[in-house]
């Protein structure tokens, strides 16, 4: 039987949304690292580091907007932002 393969993914949180998962010390500029199974889907990463309210963020990767149901890729970089509004 194979082990299940794992995939490395980044996630980027802005506009504020560290302080909703307490990580001491997070670093922007780095983000988060998460080592995942493959096929993993956004929703399930959300959870796993104890993010809340997520459907209410929105997310992006490579430049366009994904859902919570998007698979997860080895590599992706994911953006992560409350949505504001302004003028």
């Amino acid at each position: 039987m194979m082990a299940s393969k794992t995939i490395k993914v980044c996630l980027k949180l802005f506009s504020g949304l560290h302080r909703e998962i307490s990580i001491p010390q997070y670093d922007m500029q780095r983000g988060i690292v998460c080592e995942v199974k493959k096929g993993t889907r956004l929703r399930t990463l959300l959870h796993s580091i104890g993010m809340r309210n997520i459907s209410s963020n929105v997310y992006f990767r490579r430049g366009e907007r994904i859902g919570l149901w998007s698979k997860l890729e080895d590599g992706d970089e994911v953006q992560c932002f409350k949505p504001s509004g302004g003028g």
